[in-house]
């Protein structure tokens, strides 16, 4: 009866210390998969919310986007999200075979497209680096019904941080303030810095011939061409409204855009300019002014679509994960950005998002780069191989 008893008990020792290890085990795993879908999916585990608004279906949130990076526009803060939603999918980029640049000051060709990079159907899910805009040869690569977005600026801030960016002081013997108060001297400005940069940035990133620059019917001419081929212009002063339509377009929730702001200037680096100085800025780039004030108009009349209320709220929600997403991963600022932009000393260096979110875009695009040449090298091989063997068979 006693050996009865001490069976029994062994037998339930032994299931309890098994249902307990089972359940450790699922725990743990169930854990480690949570902690992996958020990676994947650039999810911040700093208060996850089951917003309705941010609980949009994978299946239905759109993967492809063309983005023209304009000039210091925050187009690198806006790069980098698009950088980090297709790494973590496993998605092909459009990339440059060395450096950020495909294009310009040539206007993009498919060609461009190095033989290593390119993948076998010759169609890509993001295009985000550098490049001059020619929308047949954007279309020509880009996957079918892919989005086609960019970013606009102010003329007047944008023409001074071109200006400090680039050192264009050094570059045209002239300096910012010299240009301002003489501003007869803009035929210094008869070619452009590096063959890309200068005068009209924007409508010259957009593929605009530099002969339109100062004929209005051309001008206005090339807007509308624009107008007609993205579907959002987003505009920089307004980022968070921005990224909120575009998670509208591409159906995205609020987690997806999360950002560090990537090549900012610190204030005290940025110049204080007067009425008097943005009328001439104005007027030196007469192409750009149009083309903001174009997509300004119409960027409010979109948030006015949207519905005003419902952006508020959105932009609301995007500011507060923004804030925790700060939190979370800066422990500190210091100017060791490219042209004494601001970079990030961060908490946790083993932080997938935090890393990502603040590392720069060559560090960046050199991994991609690296990653897809290796797998598309891999699946070449694959494919070799089994029409190979086809062969072999007839």
């Amino acid at each position: 009866m006693r050996q009865l008893i001490a069976l029994r008990c062994c037998v339930f020792f032994v299931l309890s210390v098994s249902v307990i290890i089972y359940v450790y085990g699922w725990h743990k795993t169930t854990n480690s998969v949570e902690e992996a879908r958020r990676k994947l999916l650039s999810l911040p585990d700093v208060q996850i919310q089951t917003i309705s608004s941010s609980l949009i279906s994978e299946s239905n949130e759109r993967t492809d986007i063309f983005f023209l990076k304009a000039h210091k526009c925050a187009s690198s803060t806006l790069q980098n999200i698009f950088l980090r939603f297709g790494y973590s999918r496993e998605l092909d980029f459009v990339l440059p075979h060395n450096n950020n640049y495909i294009g310009s000051p040539q206007h993009f060709k498919k060609s461009m497209i190095v033989d290593d990079l390119t993948s076998s159907s010759g169609k890509y899910n993001i295009f985000t680096h550098h490049t001059r805009y020619s929308f047949e040869q954007m279309k020509a690569v880009m996957k079918e019904g892919a989005a086609f977005v960019t970013i606009l600026r102010d003329p007047t801030t944008l023409f001074e941080s071109i200006y400090s960016y680039y050192s264009l002081n050094k570059a045209f013997n002239l300096s910012f303030d010299d240009l301002l108060r003489n501003p007869y001297k803009i035929h210094k400005f008869n070619h452009r810095y590096l063959k890309k940069i200068g005068l009209n940035q924007m409508s010259f990133d957009l593929g605009m011939p530099e002969e339109f620059f100062n004929l209005d019917a051309k001008i206005q001419y090339y807007i509308n061409k624009i107008d007609n081929e993205f579907e959002l212009v987003m505009i920089s002063e307004y980022i968070e409204a921005s990224l909120v339509l575009l998670c509208d377009l591409m159906n995205w929730p609020l987690e997806n855009v999360i950002f560090l702001k990537l090549n900012s200037r610190p204030d005290i680096s940025k110049h204080i300019l007067t009425d008097n100085d943005r009328d001439v800025i104005r007027k030196f780039n007469h192409a750009d002014t149009m083309l903001y004030d174009y997509f300004l108009n119409k960027f409010r009349n979109q948030i006015k679509d949207y519905g005003e209320e419902r952006m508020e709220e959105n932009i609301s929600k995007l500011i507060h994960l923004n804030n925790n997403f700060s939190y979370r991963c800066v422990d500190g600022i210091n100017l060791k950005g490219y042209g004494h932009t601001k970079a990030y000393n961060l908490r946790h260096s083993d932080d997938w998002l935090c890393y990502y979110a603040a590392r720069p875009e060559l560090e960046f695009t050199e991994e991609i780069r690296n990653y897809q040449k290796n797998k598309f090298k891999v699946l070449t091989k694959l494919r070799n191989f089994m029409n190979n063997t086809s062969e072999e068979k007839r």
